[in-house]
């Protein structure tokens, strides 16, 4: 009698380890997928988990779990499999040779996480940090990773971003949304008025409002070949040279030498145009080696860099489809092409 009390007693035991297992997952994937649409199970990790350096790890999250290992959270790979709305993580981390499976408090490896956000692509290139005070710098995610909105704390968003095999836990600068797909900059992380694309004195002798855009052709007076244009915030340049093919020769026309801009919160791109020459990049055609037409039969891409606000790009030209020195300036914010006067001063 006593041995088949005992066999029940285990039995039902069994089955309330396995219901609570069931029921962690469950709670994960629910909470996951409803606010996020990201499913962790799986995903394997090495960030920088807040406590600095180790964590234990348990064998349950009741009051008579057992510490089984130590996690080091700096240099190990950890897989995780569910996170629990009671606190705890259930991940897989290195134990010597082999690994262990256990239960660590999810604390350890995420800080301030509500799942508010979502899967999305970068943009551009952006600085990624340590801390949710974003002083201490961490890498850089590059342009069309896949990345994972985890929280926010201090104006700030963690995320998860590719490094390899793993995933690395981060800040980046900003209160951040997914905003169809891409990773968007709620805010205005441009260090607030932006910087303008040419030294003072340099103005618009045209502006053209065609059909409810604003093309800004004319930059032209106060400048000469030698004029330099600046990146208007931080973010990143790519390089381009379009051209056409005459009697075997490439020469440039249409834009000629020009430069795609894209600031490093996502907000504003920005197109300088008919340049003499670059300032970080060495040119393919010549810039003596151009002519006034439209259209083009390709388009170089020679270089894309990380850049500051107010550092020198390029300089004003008259390369391609141009009939003077003067620079063709384009503004868009969140995709709308905008008239640059109102949010650059001087240019009127």
């Amino acid at each position: 009698m006593k041995k088949k009390l005992f066999k029940l007693m285990s039995l039902f035991f069994g089955l309330a380890l396995l219901l609570t297992g069931l029921q962690f997952n469950s709670s994960f994937l629910e909470t996951a997928h409803a606010a996020t649409e990201l499913d962790m199970n799986g995903y394997t990790i090495k960030g920088y988990p807040y406590s600095d350096s180790h964590f234990p790890v348990y064998d349950s999250t009741g009051p008579g779990k057992r510490q089984i290992g130590t996690c080091y959270g700096n240099e190990d790979l950890i897989t995780i499999h569910g996170v629990g709305s009671d606190g705890w993580s259930l991940i897989t981390y290195p134990a010597g040779q082999t690994t262990k499976t256990g239960y660590c408090w999810t604390s350890y490896l995420f800080q301030n996480v509500d799942f508010s956000g979502s899967i999305g692509n970068v943009r551009s290139n952006i600085t990624t940090y340590r801390k949710p005070g974003c002083s201490t710098k961490y890498g850089t995610s590059t342009t069309g990773d896949q990345v994972f909105i985890l929280g926010s704390a201090n104006g700030n968003t963690q995320i998860l971003y590719p490094c390899g095999s793993y995933y690395k836990m981060a800040w980046i600068k900003g209160s951040y949304t997914i905003n169809n797909g891409t990773l968007t900059n709620s805010g205005n992380n441009t260090g607030g008025v932006l910087h303008s694309p040419v030294p003072s004195g340099c103005k618009f002798n045209r502006k053209t409002n065609d059909g409810g855009w604003y093309g800004y052709h004319d930059i032209n007076r106060g400048v000469s070949s030698a004029t330099p244009v600046y990146a208007i915030a931080d973010g990143t340049v790519t390089y381009k040279q379009a051209y056409r093919i005459y009697n075997g020769v490439k020469k440039l026309t249409s834009y000629g030498n020009f430069i795609e801009f894209q600031s490093s919160d996502g907000i504003y791109t920005a197109k300088y145009c008919h340049l003499n020459g670059f300032s970080g990049a060495n040119q393919i055609i010549s810039s003596y080696n151009t002519v006034r037409a439209s259209g083009s039969t390709g388009v170089y891409r020679i270089k894309t860099r990380t850049v500051r606000k107010g550092e020198v790009i390029g300089y004003i030209g008259q390369t391609g489809n141009a009939s003077g020195v003067h620079l063709h300036f384009e503004l868009r914010r969140n995709g709308t092409r905008i008239d640059p006067t109102s949010v650059i001063g001087g240019l009127k």
